[in-house]
């Protein structure tokens, strides 16, 4: 009869069993296929070897016989013991760790954090970082970013994101020091022709290729991480940290979504259906969506002094932070349409970072059929109306130049997946390549007068402007939010763009000069009198048409800057101008001014938004007006029949000095009045405020830009 084979103290089970089970660990333990063992081992090795029987019994550490000689009592397990063992290990840790996470989802829930990125979504954007950066190549920063790559991160809540939502920090934030560190030499890949690419690609590539230092690239990790969710999200945010409620956040953010992303061209800057998911992407687009509708809100301010200042903050770091995502750029561009006093700060950093991104480039990469492209291309549009928006109405130079893509971005519309957003956006863009180019033909010094020659422009330009508004006027449909405003915006776009074109004519002519006054041409005149009936028509329209009324508070800065330019222009063309035979006449502005004060007084409940302190910038201007006016009125009647005389004796060309002639009231007494008694210290103190203040520097800056 044949013994069962007992394994000598050499060859044990053990190591089998372990290899067994590592090679097994992702597989339920209860589909695994144990082996048939006849019995189990239950003698020690010692007794064993010399075939007797072993006393040892359950729960003892030696037997009888170990114990009495001194020897060494060793139990070598099977192969089924130690498969029972593991079995009731993992099972064990496996209850504790889901203890564990059931706990950590608690602590984040009483913490209000934004969920986690499940594991394997996290294993996969590490796996394609690494692929990706197997392959990184040199050339212009992160042109091609993300080409190949068509999944976006999924948000918490189920819904997708739009292809390119982030484009990307690296999973580990960098370090605070200058990263003078040095990377591996990039692969070629397909897209890359060797040393044909460097001769193409931008000058700093190429030190990039010779240094391999990362703190030199534009956007170092932008073709990496393109996809990846921003590590500042992994962060507690503002929400989480307890500084602003969850359930006032999700009520802010579901405002936004309605009326004033309907007035930012249809939604065009948020593609996030939901607050976890924005939350998820960027932190920055979070805090700017919240400031701008607690700006809004009726609530004495309380939500806009905490998420301001968190906006601020957040921007702040922006600027300083290596790696960026398109909801940051997006956040940015949001804040500049709407908060007044940092518009042309935030704006001009969103079109650093968003080049650094290399969003320029995605514009030809679109148009040439490449759909994957089509968000950041829009995105770029967004940025170009943007950067206008506070450019040409201030008389600085844009940021952002007309190149083909620009220039015919029309064909960015035939593009699939093309919505009435984009048409809506994009008659922006037709408006201010026109702005554009009265900019650059005419110049930013308001002091250089507009020759005679020069009035060919103006006409060609005015043409120009009417085209567009028969084009776009009857494109845009009427929203479910915000009713005809679309097509009335490009109205309002059209006076207003008229008013600035127009009223170059009063550049380089000084009201105190009596030949400025009198000599003037009856064309010059003309476009003069074309500037002051498109002011009162924007005026007329805002005041007249209800969802003109209503956009006052939601719409964005732009028609604020209409309202305020418009009325300013007015009054200062009456108080200077008046002796130009001009046809603007003092009840008539006094009446319209009247009214858009008493319409921005209704906005006074939203106690941070600048509407209302425009309003009492303007009435305290028409106030002082008024005080003038009669004083004006006297002045002018005793100087018509002199101003008849004068324009017998020295009426000639336009812009013909007269010689010899007595001033028909003293030097400077019109134009420094008007500065004087508008912008004194004396107006600050009215409105209980100190020169740091927006309101009044912005009235302050339309004012220093307009022309006479």
């Amino acid at each position: 009869m044949k013994r069962a084979r007992v394994d000598g103290p050499d060859k044990t089970p053990s190591s089998a069993s372990a290899s067994g089970v590592a090679s097994g660990q992702n597989v339920n333990v209860n589909n695994v296929h144990l082996p048939k063992i006849s019995r189990k081992i239950r003698a020690c090795q010692e007794c064993q070897n010399r075939k007797i029987k072993c006393g040892i019994e359950p729960g003892q550490n030696q037997c009888a016989r170990c114990s009495r000689l001194g020897l060494q009592c060793v139990v070598n397990k099977s192969l089924q013991t130690l498969l029972d063992s593991e079995n009731e290990w993992k099972t064990k840790m496996e209850m504790q760790l889901q203890t564990l996470q059931a706990s950590m989802m608690e602590v984040r829930r009483t913490l209000n954090l934004p969920q986690l990125i499940p594991p394997q979504q996290s294993y996969q954007y590490e796996a394609a970082a690494a692929a990706a950066a197997a392959t990184t190549t040199t050339g212009a920063g992160s042109a091609g970013a993300g080409a190949g790559m068509s999944q976006s991160p999924v948000n918490p809540a189920g819904s997708q994101c739009s292809p390119g939502t982030t484009t990307g920090p690296s999973p580990v934030r960098p370090p605070d020091v200058t990263a003078m560190t040095r990377e591996n030499s990039p692969e070629q890949t397909a897209q890359d022709n060797g040393e044909d690419q460097a001769i193409v690609s931008a000058p700093m590539a190429s030190l990039f290729e010779v240094t391999k230092l990362r703190n030199i690239r534009s956007d170092p990790g932008a073709r990496v991480h393109l996809h990846l969710p921003s590590s500042r999200a992994q962060e507690p945010d503002f929400i989480a940290q307890g500084k602003f409620s969850v359930q006032e956040a999700e009520h802010l953010f579901s405002t936004f979504r309605g009326t004033l992303n309907a007035y930012l061209w249809g939604g065009i800057a948020l593609v996030h259906d939901n607050l976890t998911a924005t939350r998820m992407s960027s932190p920055l687009l979070t805090a700017a969506i919240l400031a701008v509708t607690a700006l809004h809100e009726q609530d004495e301010g309380r939500a806009f002094d905490i998420c301001y200042p968190t906006f601020l903050e957040l921007a702040s770091q922006t600027m300083f932070d290596r790696y960026h995502s398109l909801d940051d750029v997006r956040g940015l561009c949001i804040g500049a349409f709407w908060l007044s006093d940092i518009s042309w700060k935030v704006s001009g950093l969103a079109v650093r970072i968003a080049t650094e991104l290399n969003l320029h480039q995605f514009c030809a990469k679109a148009l040439n059929k490449g759909p994957q492209h089509v968000e950041k291309a829009r995105l770029w549009y967004l940025l170009y109306v943007c950067d206008h928006h506070f450019s040409i109405a201030y008389g600085r130079p844009p940021v952002i130049n007309e190149d083909a893509t620009i220039t015919h971005h029309e064909a960015f519309l035939t593009l699939p997946g093309i919505t009435q957003a984009d048409h809506r956006l994009h008659s922006q863009v037709g408006v201010f390549i026109i702005l554009s180019r009265v900019f650059h033909t005419f110049g930013p010094d308001t002091s250089r007068q507009v020759a005679r020659d020069e009035f060919e422009a103006l006409k060609r330009y005015d043409a120009d402007l009417g085209r567009w508004k028969l084009q776009w006027e009857t494109r845009l449909v009427p929203d479910k939010h915000i009713s005809k405003y679309p097509a009335k915006g490009v109205i309002l776009h059209y006076h207003f763009a008229r008013l600035l074109l127009f009223s170059i004519c009063l550049r380089g002519l000084n009201p105190s000069n009596p030949s400025d006054q009198y000599a003037m041409s009856d064309e010059r005149r003309e476009f003069i009198n074309l500037a002051i009936g498109s002011a009162s028509a924007a005026l007329e329209l805002i005041l007249t048409d209800a969802d003109m009324r209503r956009a006052v508070i939601g719409v964005p800065l732009y028609l604020l800057t209409t309202i305020a330019y418009a009325a300013m222009f007015l009054m200062k063309v009456h108080a200077q101008w008046k002796a130009a035979r001009l046809d603007v006449r003092y009840d008539d502005v006094v009446d319209l001014i009247e009214r858009v004060v008493r319409l921005l007084e209704e906005t006074n409940r939203c106690a941070r938004h600048v509407a209302h302190y425009i309003g009492r910038g303007l009435s305290n201007m028409l106030d002082k007006f008024k005080e003038r006016g009669p004083q004006m009125q006297q002045h002018l009647l005793q100087q018509q029949q002199q101003q008849q005389q004068q324009q017998r004796q020295y009426g000639g060309g336009d812009g013909q000095p007269g010689q010899g002639m007595p001033p028909v009231w003293n030097e400077g007494e019109m134009s420094q009045d008007w500065n004087q008694w508008m912008f004194s210290g004396e107006m600050m103190n009215n409105f209980g405020m100190g020169p740091e203040q927006y309101p009044l520097n912005m009235l302050d800056l339309l004012n220093s830009q307009m022309p006479g």
